[in-house]
């Protein structure tokens, strides 16, 4: 199984908002590369795939950063919290 792409649009204002996520997200199992760039409030991932997009997404928002857009091998992927205890059936 090859590797994952994940892109992610993160509102970062500083070098410490995007140390503070470079660091939470170095830090989980699987992740290989990573780049931020703050001028283009971007965080690239490249990850076994074993890492999942979620694990990385649920990452960045515990530094209570805003994520504006993601993607997972170029296709977009939601940045909304899914609550099951807010589906109605």
């Amino acid at each position: 199984m090859s590797d994952r792409q994940y892109k992610f649009n993160v509102q970062m204002g500083c070098d410490g908002c995007s140390n503070a996520v470079k660091e939470t997200v170095e830090a989980l199992s699987g992740v290989k590369n990573l780049i931020i760039s703050i001028e283009e409030q971007t965080l690239s991932v490249m990850a076994k795939p074993s890492l999942s997009y979620e694990t990385v997404l649920e990452a960045i928002k515990a530094k209570g950063k805003n994520v504006h857009s993601g993607e997972m091998d170029g296709v977009a992927q939601s940045v909304e919290d899914f609550d099951l205890g807010a589906l109605r059936i």
